[in-house]
């Protein structure tokens, strides 16, 4: 899910409060800055096309399901120790 950075503060605060300071988190977090044109020299490209990127990463499930595999794996691996 993509969301502005005053969305992610106030979902993180809520995690906060409900899991505490120490809670473990693994987070990727994209912004326009990341959204760079590497065959054009490493240009970074307007506001409005690095905004319809980053919204557009919600379209790819794969990278959940990969999360999820990665999550699977460890638990089994754990299960085996």
């Amino acid at each position: 899910m993509t969301r502005t950075l005053e969305q992610l503060r106030i979902q993180v605060e809520k995690l906060i409060k409900q899991q505490g300071k120490t809670a473990p988190v693994a987070a990727w977090i994209y912004t326009k800055e990341d959204v760079i044109d590497y065959p054009d020299e490493e240009t970074n490209v307007t506001e409005e096309i690095a905004n319809k990127v980053i919204d557009s990463l919600d379209n790819y499930d794969h990278i959940y399901t990969v999360i999820f595999d990665c999550i699977d794996d460890e638990l089994r691996e754990l299960k085996v120790l």
